[in-house]
């Protein structure tokens, strides 16, 4: 939600007076913000597996127990990226802007 509310703010004070934003607009932001926290998840999953492996509350994360590896986050976090951009393509450039 903290990548989507400012997102949505942006667009509500782009949208002409009277009328509501669009809702596809609002949707791609929304998939867009989700995988982005997803990707920065996984990059922060990355960097802090040795960190919690000794944290007993994160112990069991995927990568600090092994279940994922290196190259599958690597991979994970491309994918993510990479969509939250192609739906980034999608926009107008009125809506770039706003990202």
């Amino acid at each position: 939600m903290l990548l989507y509310l400012p997102c949505c703010w942006s667009i509500s004070l782009a949208t002409t007076p009277g009328e509501l934003p669009d809702p596809a607009t609002l949707i791609k932001f929304l998939a867009g913000a989700i995988l982005a926290r997803s990707a920065g998840c996984v990059i922060n999953d990355t960097f802090d597996k040795d960190l919690d492996r000794n944290v007993p509350r994160t112990v069991g994360r995927p990568m600090a127990d092994g279940r994922i590896g290196f190259k599958e986050a690597l991979c994970l976090s491309f994918i993510l990226m990479m969509t939250a951009f192609g739906i980034l393509l999608t926009l107008d450039e009125r809506r770039l802007v706003l990202v």
